[in-house]
């Protein structure tokens, strides 16, 4: 599998709204107590006038909490956004999720050292 690269990086930011992803920031994944944003859940996050548009992932298809976490995102976006007439989160599985999309934030809530030091 290649590494995301620089340009996919950049190409991800016009995906994420700042906005979105500081309200999603507040929605954790109940396994491990960490937010969607930092665990790299959050692929795109766009907003509109008229809708907000959110597509996040999970760790493994077989989450048994997937519909919580949806809704947790979906009455947290509500709550932030209570202007939007529509507000739409899906689950995607595509790319799969790696630790890879993890934030520098979110391996240090593992426990993980920065990237790039052992």
């Amino acid at each position: 599998m290649r590494r995301p690269s620089r340009k996919d990086a950049e190409d991800r930011r016009d995906w994420l709204d700042p906005d979105i992803i500081e309200c999603l920031a507040d929605v954790l994944d109940p396994e491990v107590g960490i937010s969607v944003v930092h665990l790299g859940l959050v692929y795109r996050a766009v907003r509109t006038s008229e809708r907000i548009d959110v597509d996040l992932t999970l760790t493994a298809r077989t989450c048994p909490l997937a519909g919580l976490i949806v809704d947790d995102a979906r009455a947290c976006l509500r709550r932030r956004f209570n202007d939007c007439p529509t507000i739409v989160v899906r689950l995607v599985w595509t790319p799969v999720w790696t630790p890879d999309r993890m934030t520098e934030r979110g391996l240090a809530l593992l426990g993980h050292p920065p990237r790039g030091q052992a």
